[in-house]
């Protein structure tokens, strides 16, 4: 009775949370893409620009974002513009001379101020790579100099952050796995098979069509809703063997995260390091993520030993399970809203 109520109220509330809390891109959890600028030095004061700009999936629109790179006065196109669609990308390409090249001058993205999205910029000549990172409360930037790889470690923190079915998976792990051992191997596991998955996808290696991988993901999270709805003396292989099916969902969940780094690309001249930072900052994440489920795991385990008489202390352990039911409806309801609407 108590999945079939849970599993009952599961699109309800997972329409209303994503529709209310999620709004500007309900279907998507991965909506907050970077957009990328590479800009090549081919000779002295003449570039190739890249241009690629995140464009909401779902759409046949070819706006992107409403946002446009702005270049230094002195700097003049020296062809139209190529445009190419690709799946959440919209990919312009042109040349530019700027007379006294751009090291020292400033770069822009306009509309970005208005967006919650950031942009990689990398200006790559002969003898130097720079980068810049633009974001919102900082639209316009001057090169300088330095190889900046340190902003894929941010980038990867972000993608974390912003990535409500892969945090929510993760705190259904939390909540599934009994003991701190077992919890350690699952996480372990999950992290190993993303990783995996992750360097294979950004270098080219495999590929997965991105709307499946994000359907699949979706899936991830109904099967983890599943699995806490079951009464804890039921025997299943997520309980007995949680890190086999972390490992096995990691490997799903790495093609997610490798989805941003597919469509901005990776440093040609720091791949390597560039792939392990925006992997780090997604561990970094991963781990703030289990760090704060356990402690208020373990404040609600605390109020709950508090000593009381047993009518107030029934009541505080029947706190602690409902929370945890609320969420485990709220990860089952996100899950199958995200799986029918991708």
């Amino acid at each position: 009775m108590r999945a079939l109520l849970a599993l009952l109220s599961l699109t309800f509330f997972g329409g209303i949370f994503s529709g209310g809390f999620l709004g500007a891109a309900p279907a998507h959890a991965h909506e907050v893409r970077p957009g990328y600028i590479e800009i090549t030095e081919t000779s002295r004061d003449n570039f190739d620009i890249i241009w690629k700009q995140p464009v909401r999936d779902g759409t046949n629109q070819v706006a992107g974002l409403g946002l446009r790179p702005i270049f230094p006065a002195h700097c003049t196109r020296l062809n139209d513009s190529t445009m190419a669609r690709r799946p959440g990308v919209l990919i312009e390409s042109f040349a530019l001379y700027c007379d006294g090249g751009l090291l020292g001058h400033g770069i822009g993205v306009e509309g970005l101020q208005k967006t919650i999205t950031d942009v990689i910029v990398r200006l790559v000549q002969a003898e130097r790579t720079t980068t810049l990172r633009l974001t919102a409360q900082s639209p316009r930037q001057a090169f300088s100099g330095g190889a900046g790889v340190w902003s894929y470690f941010r980038l990867g923190l972000e993608h974390l952050a912003f990535g409500f079915d892969h945090i929510l998976f993760v705190l259904g792990l939390v909540l599934l796995v009994a003991g701190v051992r077992r919890l350690v191997l699952a996480i372990s596991g999950f992290t190993l098979a993303h990783s995996m998955t992750l360097a294979l996808s950004a270098l080219g290696a495999v590929s997965l069509s991105p709307p499946l991988v994000e359907a699949l993901i979706a899936l991830s999270l109904i099967f983890v809703a599943v699995e806490l709805a079951r009464p804890k003396n039921v025997d299943s292989i997520a309980r007995r063997r949680p890190q086999i099916v972390a490992f096995l969902f990691g490997l799903l969940h790495g093609f997610g995260f490798a989805g941003v780094l597919v469509q901005i690309g990776l440093p040609r001249d720091a791949t390597l390091w560039a792939l392990a930072l925006f992997n780090i900052g997604l561990e970094v994440g991963q781990l703030i993520v289990v760090a704060l489920a356990l402690a208020a795991l373990a404040l609600m385990r605390s109020l709950s030993r508090i000593p009381d008489n047993g009518a107030e202390n029934g009541a505080k352990n029947a706190v602690q399970d409902t929370a945890q039911d609320v969420l485990c409806v709220l990860i089952g309801g996100l899950g199958i809203y995200w799986f029918i609407t991708r």
